[in-house]
C-alpha cells in the first residue's frame, strides 16, 4: 500500500502532535508500506527517515512558526511575524498560505507517482492539514482519505474583534466537509470518538490513542530527595499555582522534607513560584524527547500533568499523561478526576486522579507519592492494560480496521 502523510507537525518538532504523526508514518513503513509524508521545515528538502520519504515545505510567511509558538518565542514583532498576524486575520487559519504549498505539492506528488492507496491528514483544534484533505478530495483524488482530529475541533471565539465572520462560518462549514467527506476520521478518546460519530455523514470512526514509544520499566529509580517533575510546557491559562499551594503546605507541615523538590522542564511560560518554595522549584530548559523521557524515569520520583477544569473540554487524554505511563513512576493528574484520565489512572494503577481547585486532594497525592519513595516501592501497575497504549499497538489497531474492512493491503 502506498501511503501519503500530511502534516504540519513531524520529525524534528518535539511536541506530541509530531510523535503521533512520527508514529503513524514509522509504523506503518514497518509494516511493510510504501510511506511518504509532506511536513513544515526551516529549509525545503527531502530526505528519508526511518525509511520514509519526507518532504519539508517552509511557511511563506513565517518559517517554523508553530514550533516557534509552541517554544513561547513569538515575542518579538518583525515583518515576518505582522504578515503571519495578517494571514491568520484573513483566513482565521495560522497555516493557510503554508498549507496552499502542501496541497500543490502532494498533486504534483500523486501525479509524478501514479497516485497514493492511503492518504492520511490530521488536525485538532483548527482545520490544520485534513483541509489539505479535503482539497484533494474536491480535486478528485481517489484516495482512502483518514482525517485524525486527535481532539476536538475548536472554533475560534466570535466576540473577538479581530474576527472575520465571514470566513468563520465557512470555516465550520469547512470542518463539516471534512467529518462528510473523508472515509474514516480518528480520534483519542471514546467520548470524543462519539460525538464525531454523531457528526459525520458516515460514521466511520476510530479511537486511536496517543501513547508511548520507550521500552516499559520495570525498575525503581529513586532520587537522593524526593522530587517531582512536569515535563512540557504548561498549556495555556493552566497554572501549577494549587500544586505549588500544596507543596508548600506539606514542607510548612513537616510532612515532607524541606529538601523536596519540583522540576519543571521545558516550560516558556512565566510562573509565580511562591517564596516559601523558591529554593525547591528548578526551571529547566526544554530537552528533547529522548532526554525528556530519560529524565521521567531517572531523575523523577513523581510525575505531574496539570489541566483545568475551567476549559471545558471533555474526553482528551493530554500526550504528555500517556508518555509517562511506562516510567513505572506513580502519576499524579491534576485534571478532571470525573473525566477519562481519572478511569486511565483507576484503570492502570499508574496514579492518582484530582482536580485542578482541590489542593487538599493534591496535598494527599503529593503525600502519598512521597511515601512511596520514603519507603522505596512502586505502584502495582496493570502493565497489561498500560502495553495496549504503546504506539506500535495503536497505529496496528488502524492496519487492522483498514485489512478488516477495506481492499487496502
Amino acid at each position: 500500500m502506498k501511503v501519503l502523510i500530511i502534516s504540519n507537525y513531524f520529525y524534528p518538532e518535539n511536541i506530541i502532535a509530531a510523535f503521533r504523526m512520527n508514529a503513524f508514518a514509522k509504523y506503518f513503513r514497518e509494516a511493510g508500506h510504501d510511506v511518504t509524508v509532506i511536513t513544515g521545515g526551516d529549509t525545503t528538502r527531502t530526505e528519508e527517515w526511518e525509511g520514509c520519504t519526507v518532504h519539508y515545505v517552509t511557511d511563506p510567511t513565517y518559517r517554523q512558526y508553530i514550533p516557534r509558538q509552541y517554544a513561547g518565542s513569538l515575542r518579538k514583532w518583525s515583518i515576518s511575524r505582522i504578515a503571519k498576524a495578517l494571514e491568520y486575520r484573513l483566513t482565521l487559519h495560522t497555516a493557510y498560505l503554508h498549507e496552499k504549498k502542501m496541497m500543490r505539492l502532494a498533486l504534483r506528488l500523486i501525479r509524478e507517482n501514479g497516485g497514493y492507496d492511503c492518504i492520511l491528514t490530521t488536525g485538532s483544534y483548527g482545520i490544520d492539514t485534513n483541509a489539505v484533505g479535503l482539497y484533494l478530495r474536491r480535486k478528485g483524488v481517489k484516495s482512502y482519505w483518514i482525517a485524525d482530529f486527535r481532539d476536538e475541533p475548536k472554533f475560534p471565539d466570535p466576540h473577538r474583534w479581530d474576527i472575520n465572520r465571514y470566513v468563520l462560518k465557512c470555516n465550520k462549514k469547512l470542518i463539516q466537509d471534512i467529518y462528510d467527506s473523508s472515509d474514516l476520521l480518528l480520534s483519542v478518546s471514546t467520548p470524543l470518538v462519539d460525538m464525531l460519530r454523531a457528526s459525520s455523514a458516515h460514521g466511520n470512526v476510530l479511537e486511536i490513542r496517543n501513547g508511548y514509544d520507550y521500552p516499559e520499566v520495570y525498575r525503581d529509580y529513586f532520587q537522593p530527595v524526593f522530587t517531582m517533575s512536569y515535563i512540557g510546557h504548561l498549556y495555556k491559562d493552566v497554572t501549577p499555582d494549587n500544586w505549588f499551594r500544596a507543596f508548600a503546605t506539606l514542607i510548612a507541615d513537616g510532612l515532607i522534607p524541606t529538601d523536596s523538590r519540583i522540576k519543571i522542564v521545558g516550560n516558556p511560560i512565566p510562573v509565580n513560584v511562591p517564596e516559601s518554595i523558591r529554593d525547591n522549584v528548578l526551571l529547566l530548559p526544554a530537552v528533547d524527547h529522548d532526554e525528556a523521557v530519560r529524565i521521567s524515569i531517572h531523575e523523577s520520583d513523581a510525575l505531574v500533568m496539570i489541566y483545568s477544569r475551567k476549559k471545558g473540554r471533555k474526553g482528551v487524554y493530554s500526550g504528555k499523561l500517556l508518555d509517562y505511563l511506562a516510567t513505572n513512576k506513580p502519576i499524579i493528574s491534576i485534571y478532571d478526576p470525573e473525566d477519562v484520565t481519572g478511569a486511565l489512572m483507576a484503570e492502570t494503577g499508574a496514579g492518582f486522579a484530582v482536580a485542578d481547585d482541590d489542593v487538599e486532594g493534591i496535598r494527599d497525592a503529593i503525600l502519598a507519592c512521597y511515601r512511596l519513595w520514603e519507603n522505596r516501592l512502586s505502584m502495582p501497575r496493570n502493565w497489561e492494560l498500560i502495553r495496549t497504549f504503546r504506539r506500535r499497538h495503536q497505529v496496528g489497531l488502524l492496519l487492522d480496521y483498514l485489512r478488516r474492512t477495506t481492499t487496502l493491503r
